[in-house]
């Protein structure tokens, strides 16, 4: 059930991405990835898993497989990544990817793919930090990608994850008044109110729409700026919470 779940969002993101996401990148990428830490960092133990991922189209692949090396050369250049000469595969289908360590601990990776039927290329620009890595140097790295980004004319928009397992207070008040209160909690926090939700035996997870955030995406009749789940480990027990903006798009 929890896979579904996972499954169903990401496949919203995608949904958004296409039929276009509410703003381009600019300065509130990083405003909102700050909140977004800021706010849920009280709650986490120290260990803390941070992801920014931007996804976007762009130039004119036209679903051509000549079309993506020398697209994916050309972007790794513009993002100063690692160059590959070679295309890779996902489920069957031809990519450009590449990965490669930067400044401060984190890592960056750059996916470039052409879907059949769509005219520009499909393109993911990720950050993974750990809490080793230097906040201040994933936040330069996030501007100036935003930079590069812009020069480049590919829109689309941030989308910010932070996880980590809740602190020993928080399980402790979890255990006591339930975790769903820990969700509410945290609502509240961001000024939202929740407007879907799911639950299992281990795992809760719930959409909120809050004027903190300005990315959003449209879930039926809502609009969804941020997501928080948690989900209890079967042997240890401990809750591991994950909050995205404006969804989780990784496995919680």
């Amino acid at each position: 059930m929890q896979r579904n779940w996972v499954k169903a969002i990401i496949a919203l993101s995608i949904l958004g991405i296409i039929f276009g996401w509410v703003r381009h990148a600019d300065a509130r990428g990083e405003q909102e990835a700050l909140q977004l830490l800021n706010t849920v960092r009280p709650y986490m133990a120290a260990e803390q898993q941070v992801t920014l991922k931007y996804t976007g189209y762009y130039g004119a692949c036209s679903g051509k497989v000549s079309s993506l090396l020398p697209t994916g050369l050309k972007l790794s250049r513009a993002f100063d990544i690692a160059q590959v000469n070679v295309l890779g595969e996902s489920n069957g289908h031809p990519v450009y990817k590449v990965q490669a360590g930067v400044t401060g601990g984190a890592v960056v990776s750059l996916t470039v793919a052409s879907p059949e039927g769509q005219h520009g290329c499909y393109v993911v620009l990720r950050l993974d930090a750990s809490e080793e890595a230097e906040q201040a140097e994933w936040l330069k790295w996030q501007e100036e990608a935003g930079d590069a980004l812009k020069r480049l004319g590919i829109q689309g928009q941030w989308n910010v994850m932070v996880q980590g397992y809740v602190n020993e207070q928080e399980q402790e008040q979890a255990r006591h008044n339930g975790a769903e209160e820990l969700v509410s909690q945290l609502a509240r926090d961001f000024k939202g109110s929740i407007v879907e939700g799911y639950s299992d035996s281990s795992t809760i997870s719930r959409s909120v729409a809050t004027d903190e955030f300005q990315t959003s995406v449209q879930s039926g009749n809502h609009k969804v700026n941020l997501q928080l789940a948690l989900h209890q480990e079967s042997t240890t027990g401990q809750w591991r919470l994950t909050a995205g903006t404006p969804v989780i798009t990784m496995e919680y």
